[in-house]
């Protein structure tokens, strides 16, 4: 009879116990509420006077918050399945990511950090370029031979537009007025006119693999990267055709423009050379190469004077001095790092 009184006290105690203990609820994934809300709180806050860079953390299903002040990746969101590219909205508000493993894409609000819309484009999504405006945006659907054509504001998909075979890369002219297209199957660039809706005008030839574009800042010249090809192809804008080609490193993926010397130079990350090089446009010649971390892939200019390039084997992010074309240092963020953006100061934009 005692042994049993003292079992029942025991169990007495252990209630109370229980019940005495605050709850805490979990948000399904086995994360704490409280505790994440808190963690969200300080991405949200964390002070970035020059800005951020986002990285597309494809093998880890996120997106790393990287300051340009300090260049400290502080921290991590969640996203789909495969974020390929992820890209800034023209006025900074927002961010969107596409994903390789969806057919939707994921929009972000720039302020609170936190996903704010979802927009089916019916199939699997590699790239995004906004047209200036910031009114459409226009998606790679690299598994269905076409791009989609999504209104901004409503976050809606309007139509998609067929192009080449298995397309990547996307941009639009300076003026708003052209998209190309890099079809990495067909060695060739769509052209497509945007005005008063996306239709394919022309298509250009080029090295093998054609994989990202970018244009001179009057948009005349447009450079695409020819992964397989080792080089850059010039296109002459206005006479629709192929001005030229320029030796690249081995897998030449993104690229944009960067002011050192004195000179608007071409930046090229080559993934199979693990460097990124500074190219003249005027002269077609190489100026200098940078050395950067494994399969460099992807390069993004901030208004400090930096450029920051991601390194997918390495799963790291290398900071450059543009003026200097100068590597300053290796920031560590998360499992095959591909695209990256700029994204300013919601504060001080």
């Amino acid at each position: 009879m005692q042994v049993r009184l003292s079992a029942r006290v025991k169990l007495s105690a252990i209630v109370l116990l229980v019940m005495s203990m605050p709850l805490v609820a979990c948000d399904g994934t086995g994360t704490a509420a409280g505790s994440e809300s808190a963690s969200k709180a300080a991405i949200r806050d964390f002070p970035t006077p020059q800005g951020r860079i986002l990285t597309a953390n494809q093998g880890a299903n996120s997106v790393s918050v990287i300051d340009v002040a300090t260049d400290t990746a502080y921290g991590t969101l969640p996203t789909g399945e495969q974020p390929h590219h992820v890209v800034a909205t023209p006025d900074g508000k927002e961010f969107w990511v596409s994903l390789y493993k969806e057919n939707r894409l994921q929009v972000f609000d720039a302020a609170s950090m936190a996903e704010a819309a979802s927009v089916d484009v019916g199939a699997s999504n590699d790239d995004i370029a906004f047209d200036p405006a910031g009114k459409r945006a226009y998606v790679s659907l690299g598994t269905g031979n076409a791009v989609a054509v999504v209104d901004v504001a409503a976050k809606k998909l309007l139509n998609t537009v067929k192009v080449g075979s298995t397309p990547h890369g996307v941009k639009v002219t300076p003026d708003g007025k052209t998209l190309l297209v890099t079809n990495t199957a067909d060695n060739t660039v769509s052209v497509l006119s945007l005005d008063p809706e996306a239709k394919v005008t022309a298509t250009i030839n080029t090295g093998a693999d054609p994989f990202e574009v970018t244009f001179s800042e009057d948009g005349s010249t447009a450079f695409v990267s020819n992964f397989l090809g080792d080089s850059i192809s010039v296109i002459d804008m206005k006479a629709g055709k192929l001005a030229g080609t320029i030796r690249s490193g081995k897998q030449p993926a993104m690229l944009t423009f960067a002011e050192s010397g004195g000179k608007n130079l071409l930046a090229v990350a080559n993934t199979g050379t693990t460097d990124v090089w500074m190219i003249d446009p005027s002269t077609r010649k190489l100026v200098t190469r940078i050395p950067v971390g494994n399969g460099a892939h992807g390069i993004v200019r901030a208004p400090s004077g930096k450029m920051y390039v991601t390194n997918s084997t390495d799963n790291t992010v290398t900071v450059i001095d543009q003026a200097q074309a100068k590597a300053l240092r290796t920031i560590a963020v998360a499992n095959n790092p591909n695209g990256l953006t700029y994204l300013p100061n919601p504060a001080v934009r």
